[in-house]
């Protein structure tokens, strides 16, 4: 009772938290959304909303309001300007470190956004005045800043008081193609002091260095891409010319952050837009076309890609939510900055959006727009983006200013729900997921979080059945091979069981048929059905001798043959209506005509066409030969597709393949047997059969056109016939 009245208390108070979100998302200058499973954008209460611009002027009404006193007795108004910001980070307390390349200065902000440090020149190594030219990235550990001092080509590193720490001079050139330039623009280090550099000149990966300036190696190099025209052009080239093409190469990685693991999380906008976006719409998971990828010390792409689409930003890129603006195309990727509870957002530069996914790469919702309002972000600037707290924090190089998103209590919701199922709270993940559905019952990611957090409480059921409302194919399979481990290791004595008695019952049917098919070798006038349908079975591994009775010892009929027909169609409707989730998720119902005209269509145009071809080249079968050996050739159809509608009931992902195979040899099986049936009743060789067997198809396909023409003319004369009706009723 008590556990009943602390959740109800908890759900009564998020409703009310989300009632005034659902107030304030009103007045955002942008839609927030998610994608669904066909690729349509779902609308969703805002996650997070524009609370604040920071600027010059918002720097420097803090540096005149002396609200840090050290700041305002060491710094004058022209160290609160800016010029040119490239990048920005925070820290754990806050902090804001700023890049400010026009003025060739860091320059830090309190948690508050007032002024708090300057650097812009230091005593170098050699006890030599220096300073910073135009610097660019910029990365902060619990004690040291680190800048991508780009006009100096170095990294420049800093303690949190702007001392210097030291300088991490250009590698040495050998380990560069001949003539290259180290320019760096984004860094990052790890907790074994290792740096991390992007060089935007530099097209192998990005560089791995040590404090002192020494080369490690390079880490992921992007996957090279031409076109057909590129290589045509290139197979002309000269050395000089290939060597010139070689630094026109677009830069690999534009911007890099890493997590506390070490892991590597970079951006890039250099892939070919075409590539990007088939991935995308192919749902692909290999990292090959990505602009956003997760490395692993060795290099190696480690992101989960379990969402509907890949974290790539837009899917649906013909999108018209941008305001009025027709922006079409692949999203351009320029940096990643990763959140609480395992968020981590990535900026579209092309659409002035943000996209945040989960750990998995489930898409927990995207927002921004083209604008001048508050939240708004001018075409083509969106530059940087930075989580401080549960604040979002974004930059806009035009005006260089930081817009300061505000999470929402959805935006909380979604947090925490997250939070505890990472904590392993999976129950009280659930209640937070529940709360999220009734304020956005499209939100796929809730059903999600509802069945992996069901799933790892161990209510397999119950997290196959939020699978299916997600068609999330990936953990249903998860959740339904953990119950099925259940099932066997309940029946385990039983399974040999069944699995005995069902190829016993085979073996006595097989001998049963064989017995029924050997005294059938006697000539008969009239045969029985059933001695019709076992000679069927014959037929299977005995093609050669056994069409040949089939036509000349009468061993089947027309009758028989539609009846083997009959059976296949009943085969594919229960294909149709049969197989388990895993294999058609998106099930909704069958349509009957198109299912049998599936199969009796096909059949009717080989056997039509085959006749009236091999009538022309001394064929000796008739339009009846045809027909029979045609049905009779569809057994594998229904003795190898049923098992496989069986089997897919009872299997998973990993096994599909096995089951796909299965379809796949009664296909070959059968074209096999109606390859050698079409031989034997025409009394063709191999080198006639094959011609006969080509001109059949395209037979069948001249008869579909005709038949569409042919269609297509009927429906226009009885349209005119009518319209004529029409006009004379009219009159």
């Amino acid at each position: 009772m008590k556990k009943r009245l602390i959740q109800f208390a908890l759900m009564s108070f998020c409703i009310c938290l989300l009632l005034g979100t659902i107030g304030a998302s009103a007045i955002t200058p942008y839609t927030t959304y998610t994608y669904d499973v066909n690729g349509e954008m779902v609308e969703s209460p805002a996650a997070y909303e524009p609370n604040k611009v920071i600027n010059a002027n918002t720097v420097l009404a803090g540096l005149n309001s002396g609200e840090n006193e050290n700041a305002s007795s060491r710094y004058s108004a022209s160290d609160a300007t800016f010029s040119g910001i490239k990048d920005f980070c925070t820290d754990e307390e806050g902090y804001i470190y700023i890049s400010d390349s026009g003025n060739n200065a860091i320059k830090v902000l309190d948690k508050n956004y007032n002024l708090d440090l300057v650097i812009k020149t230091f005593i170098n190594d050699d006890g030599v005045s220096d300073s910073l030219s135009k610097p660019s990235g910029i990365f902060v550990t619990d004690t040291e800043i680190y800048v991508a001092d780009t006009g100096n080509s170095r990294v420049v590193i800093f303690d949190k008081r702007g001392n210097l720490s030291c300088i991490v001079p250009e590698p040495s050139s050998d380990v560069f193609p001949e003539n290259s330039v180290y320019t760096p623009i984004a860094v990052a280090a790890d907790k074994a002091g290792r740096i991390y550099v992007v060089s935007s000149t530099t097209n192998y990966g990005v560089i791995s260095l040590n404090r002192d300036g020494s080369f490690n190696n390079f880490i992921g190099p992007q996957k090279v891409s031409y076109n057909a025209f590129d290589l045509l052009w290139r197979s002309f080239m000269s050395d000089a010319q290939k060597a010139k093409a070689a630094k026109l190469v677009p830069t690999e990685y534009n911007n890099l952050t890493i997590d506390k693991e070490g892991i590597l999380y970079v951006t890039t906008s250099s892939i070919d837009a075409a590539k990007q976006q088939s991935a995308i719409e192919s749902r692909s998971k290999s990292p090959d076309y990505a602009p956003v990828k997760k490395l692993n010390p060795n290099g190696s792409d480690v992101m989960s890609r379990n969402g509907f689409y890949p974290p790539s930003g837009e899917v649906k890129v013909n999108s018209m939510l941008t305001s009025e603006i027709k922006i079409s195309g692949a999203s351009t990727i320029v940096d990643v900055a990763l959140g609480p509870s395992g968020m981590w957002s990535i900026i579209d530069q092309k659409r002035s959006r943000i996209f945040t996914y989960d750990s998995n790469g489930n898409l927990l919702f995207a927002f921004g727009d083209i604008g001048e309002q508050i939240g708004q972000v001018a075409e083509g600037s969106l530059t940087a983006i930075d989580y401080q707290g549960t604040n979002l924090l974004v930059l806009d190089k035009s005006t260089d200013t930081i817009t300061v998103y505000r999470r929402t209590q959805y935006g909380d919701l979604v947090a925490e729900a997250l939070q505890n199922t990472i904590d392993n709270n999976y129950e009280k993940a659930v209640d937070y997921y529940k709360l999220i559905l009734q304020f956005n019952g499209n939100y796929d990611s809730a059903y999600i979080g509802i069945a992996q957090s069901l799933y790892r409480s161990g209510d397999y059921e119950g997290s196959m059945k939020y699978c299916k409302v997600a068609y999330d194919t990936e953990n249903y399979s998860i959740a339904f091979a953990a119950l099925r481990k259940g099932w066997i290791e309940k029946y385990v004595y039983l399974i040999p069981v069944v699995l005995v008695a069902f190829f016993w019952l085979l073996s006595r049917f097989l001998k049963y048929a064989a017995k029924v098919n050997k005294a059938g070798i006697k000539f008969k006038a009239k045969r029985t059905l059933k001695e019709e349908l076992l000679y069927a079975f014959h037929i299977l591994t005995h093609p050669f001798d056994g069409f040949w009775d089939l036509k000349h010892e009468k061993r089947g009929s027309i009758k028989g043959a539609t009846v083997l027909l009959v059976i296949t169609v009943v085969t594919f409707v229960y294909q149709a209506m049969g197989q388990g989730y895993l294999y058609n998720p998106y099930y909704k119902g069958v349509n009957f005509v198109l299912t049998i005209s599936s199969v009796v269509l096909p059949v009717a145009l080989w056997v039509i066409a085959n006749w009236a071809l091999t009538t022309l080249f001394e064929g000796e079968g008739s339009l009846k030969d045809v027909y029979i050996t045609t049905c009779y050739s569809l057994l594998p159809l229904p003795l190898l597709i049923i098992p496989s509608v069986l089997f897919s009931n009872v299997t998973v992902l990993d096994e599909m393949a096995l089951v796909n195979l299965l379809s796949t040899f009664a296909f070959v099986w059968t074209g096999m047997l109606l390859f050698f049936g079409t031989m034997v009743i025409h009394d063709y060789g191999i080198g006639k059969n094959v011609i006969t067997i080509v001109g059949t198809i395209v037979g069948m396909a001249f008869i579909m056109f005709i038949g569409i023409l042919f269609s297509s003319l009927v429906q226009k004369i009885f349209s005119f016939g009518y319209n004529i009706y029409v006009e004379l009723s009219l009159r």
